[in-house]
């Protein structure tokens, strides 16, 4: 036993020592495998040196290369990316290993799903089994050393024959992905490479994930993104027992932070998982010191919330954040004029930086050491890590109240409801569908609702996701201003989506089938309605603009009832929408119900009440300043209801806005000066020209564009940019002391007008999502026409899921509001209606404002003879 662990601690050494040496392999067990250069041979220069950054056409072509030369190597091309570039991941182990990976991925399949699996036979497949260590990087593209020390560390791994090394490999499988965001990695290295020699900015201008940006990792239980969903899909193939997610932060942060986080942990996360990560973390911590690698820190800005960044957690695996500090320009020097950041040490903050320059070299370095010795730490004790892998799985599987959570079928929004499903289906949680009705919790249920059980694998992701959040009361000190949260504090999705979700506590009986995929709800197209009637479409899901895209394509008039109306006993609400019974609408409508599961039904005759005719073909102007990441997300929606819209250039402004566009969306983020100034066309070449300023003249035909007949919709902070552009009477009434108000990313109570065109379709009392925005009080109702649509209520709890702080100010405050400025007309939502494309009930109103301002209004009499 004694020399077991003196091996185990000369192995340690080894490894600190290996990474302390600028990126040479220094061991003298150290050889390069036969056809297999090293990176500086490859690449013509030192990896992490100033100002030189390998771009990721030649990093995939090296890790080939690397693969090929040595038996310790895989090479995988997992995917395609959103642009087309090959999304790659590295299996690296021992020969043996890899020899029998089929084998230890199905222990770690068994040891995650342990129903029916004996301590004595876990612990047999704990012995048997390698932990898996999943390393990513780069997927914030901007953050260039990540990826750039996958390049060394790769190659070490393949070619280094020392005993530390060869520790960690013959008991450690790891999968590494050497970039996330294989998009952005070349956006951003290939733009820095063209633009050395010039005066322009170093840096890629724009999102350099073309719709999300540095929200990429805020999207891992949304799912949107491809490579979110390539990323979910290795760690539900491989059940890593830790994943380490490589970043950096600002030039002023720690030069590395680990783990153990900062309160609070999200109870859905295992306490073992959390333990495991606190002592991950602390390794890594002891690692950089005992290597001299100063400026470390723990317990600080980074919490255990949000599953939006943290999928892992909720699957077993141990997510380690390490967040190196960033240099100037991308790659070169950070320099001060004294030692760089806080220099009193503290118990997470042991030893200070104490030089006054940092380099992309040691960015490289420090990243490297968290890796060797976070995967060091899996090699030094397998059999404890799977062991406790398989524990986490057993407690979440033996879990006994709550019991499950019910969505009862025929929900007003089919598509909401298969959203969620969607979710949870690629979440690996297990969703049964009822075969007959049933009683549970005391409420009866039809055959077809959903049964998701707690006491499985991942109840735990499924109960985060579907319950109301309450985020803890914390403050920085006694009576102070509140402690942050990282990122938002709610998720509840049947608020965001709009769906019922039941909580049952206790067991129920019901006769259910696992569903292996999930698919739209069946439906049945009607028979064609005569002539006098039309067919019809409900407002209630948001799903129903994909009709309205597929409807405007083909040319086919669309119009809506502006008042609800009753037809052969059944009642319609105001904003149903009609099509005329023509052959190629029935083609269209039946192609989409079925793709969605959104019912078409028929009238018998047209309604005697007032409507409106959406515009045909209308143009939708989006407001997308370059990395503006609000505009991104609404990009996507836009993308995937196949909507006809365009990103404003400043070369519009050269005719009259008009002529191009109905309707203009300004999301959140949107400023007076980011469209008066935009880009400078002295820091950036001329393919940049869209983003360039527009100028004073710019602002004013913008203003012009609404007064003519235009359509202008602004949410979150463009609400001010569009009161300050139409002289609004609005005026912000929540105090900017965080002390007094604060809402960092939650859902509150809301009061809709559902007859208001901007609100058809919603429930009245749908949630608002609010994050650090504002609430408003209109000053004069008379201008403009000022209506408000949506409200905080006059008094009683604003809060529904997450944190809040002095509600008393938004009571009776106004959220949406509708205007009708010169011919134009103007919806401005103090929230975020289309945050991350998250709460997409609420933002059916956005797409709600922009059609039915350029839509024809039709009186009753004008309404009923409408024909195709």
């Amino acid at each position: 036993m004694r020399a077991s662990l003196r091996k185990l601690a000369i192995s340690t050494v080894a490894v600190i020592t290996l990474v302390t040496t600028a990126g040479a392999v220094s061991s003298a067990g150290a050889s390069a495998a036969a056809g297999i250069p090293r990176p500086d041979d490859y690449f013509g220069f030192h990896i992490g040196s100033d100002g030189h950054l390998a771009t990721w056409d030649k990093m995939v072509s090296y890790f080939q290369l690397v693969a090929k030369g040595s038996d310790r190597v895989n090479y995988e091309k997992v995917g395609d990316t959103t642009l087309g570039y090959p999304y790659v991941m590295l299996t690296i182990s021992s020969k043996k290993n890899l020899d029998n990976l089929d084998r230890l991925v199905a222990i770690n399949d068994r040891l995650a799903d342990p129903r029916g699996l004996s301590e004595a036979e876990a612990q047999r497949l704990a012995a048997q089994g390698k932990p898996f260590y999943y390393i990513q990087a780069g997927i914030h593209a901007t953050e260039v050393g990540n990826s750039q020390a996958m390049i060394e560390i790769a190659h070490r791994l393949a070619t280094d024959n020392s005993p530390a090394i060869r520790h960690i490999l013959d008991n450690a499988v790891i999968l590494m992905v050497p970039s996330q965001n294989p998009d952005g990695l070349h956006l951003v290295n290939d733009y820095f490479n063209a633009t050395a020699d010039t005066n322009y900015n170093r840096t890629y201008p724009d999102l350099y994930q073309k719709y999300t940006g540095h929200d990429d990792n805020r999207d891992w239980f949304m799912f949107t993104q491809v490579e979110s969903r390539l990323m979910v899909s290795i760690q539900n193939k491989y059940h890593p027992q830790v994943f380490q997610d490589a970043h950096q932060a600002g030039t002023g942060a720690p030069r590395m932070f680990t783990p153990p986080y900062l309160s609070p942990s999200d109870p859905n996360i295992d306490p073992i998982t959390v333990q495991q990560t606190n002592a991950l973390g602390m390794a890594m911590q002891r690692g950089m010191t005992a290597a001299g690698l100063k400026g470390g820190q723990w317990g600080t800005t980074y919490d255990y919330w949000s599953p939006s960044r943290q999928y892992q957690v909720y699957h077993g695996s141990v997510r380690i954040l390490t967040e190196a500090a960033s240099v100037s320009n991308l790659a070169y020097p950070y320099t001060r004029p004294g030692p760089i950041g806080d220099q009193q040490p503290d118990t997470n903050f042991i030893e200070p930086y104490d030089q006054n320059t940092w380099t992309l070299r040691q960015i490289l370095d420090y990243t490297s050491n968290t890796f060797y010795s976070g995967v060091e730490n899996l090699a030094n004790d397998p059999y404890t890590w799977l062991y406790n892998f398989y524990k986490v799985g057993q407690r979440a599987v033996t879990k006994t109240n709550p019991y499950a959570y019910v969505i009862p079928a025929n929900q007003r929004d089919p598509q909401a409801v298969r959203d969620a499903l969607d979710i949870l289906h690629t979440g690996a949680v297990e969703i049964r569908q009822a075969r007959t009705a049933f009683t549970a919790g005391g409420k009866d249920y039809p055959a077809g609702s959903y049964v998701i059980h707690l006491a499985q694998p991942y109840g735990g992701f499924a109960k985060t996701l579907l319950e109301v959040q309450h985020y803890p009361q914390l403050a920085e000190y006694p009576g102070g201003p509140p402690q942050e949260p990282y990122d938002v504090t709610a998720q509840t999705l049947p608020m965001l989506l709009g769906f019922t979700a039941d909580l049952v506590k206790d067991p129920f009986s019901v006769d259910t089938t696992l569903l292996k995929q999930i698919k739209p709800a069946p439906v049945t197209m009607p028979a064609p309605p005569a002539k006098s009637g039309a067919y019809v479409l409900g407002p209630e899901s948001y799903g129903a603009f994909q009709f309205v895209s597929d409807l405007q394509k083909q040319g086919v008039p669309t119009f809506r009832a502006a008042q609800k109306f009753t037809d052969g006993g059944r009642d319609f609400p105001a904003g149903t929408f009609i099509i005329p019974p023509t052959d190629q609408a029935r083609r269209i409508l039946q192609t989409r119900s079925a793709s969605t599961g959104i019912p078409v039904s028929t009238i018998s005759k047209l309604p005697g009440v007032s409507g409106v005719q959406l515009k045909p073909g209308t143009r939708i102007g989006l407001y997308k300043p370059p990395n503006n990441m609000p505009s991104g997300w609404l990009m996507w929606m836009f993308d995937q209801y196949h909507v006809n819209y365009q990103v404003i250039s400043a070369q519009d402004y050269q005719g009259d806005l008009n002529d191009k566009y109905d309707a203009i969306v300004l999301p959140d983020g949107v400023s007076r000066s980011k469209i008066v100034n935009g880009l400078s066309a002295t820091s950036y070449p001329p393919e940049w020209s869209w983003a360039y300023g527009v100028g004073d003249a710019g602002w004013t035909k913008l203003r012009d564009f609404v007064t003519n007949g235009g359509t202008l919709v602004a949410y979150g902070s463009a609400t001010s940019t569009a009161q300050s552009l139409l002289g609004l009477p609005l005026e912000p009434v929540l105090p900017n002391d965080s002390s007094s108000f604060y809402s960092p990313g939650s859902l509150l109570s809301q009061q809709i007008d559902t007859d208001d065109p901007v609100a058809w379709g919603m429930t009245a009392g749908n949630p608002v999502w609010f994050e650090g925005n504002q609430a408003y009080r209109i000053t004069d109702p008379a201008k403009y026409d000022a209506k408000v649509v949506g409200k905080y209520p006059d008094s009683g709890e604003q809060l529904q899921s997450g944190w809040l702080i002095g509600g008393k100010y938004l009571d009776g405050a106004a959220n949406s509001v509708a205007f009708h400025v010169g011919k134009g007309y103007v919806v401005t939502f103090g929230s975020e209606a289309g945050y991350r494309t998250w709460n997409r009930a609420e933002q059916k109103m956005v797409f709600n404002s922009l059609y039915y301002g350029p839509s024809q209004k039709l009186d009753a009499e004008q309404f009923a003879h409408i024909s195709g």
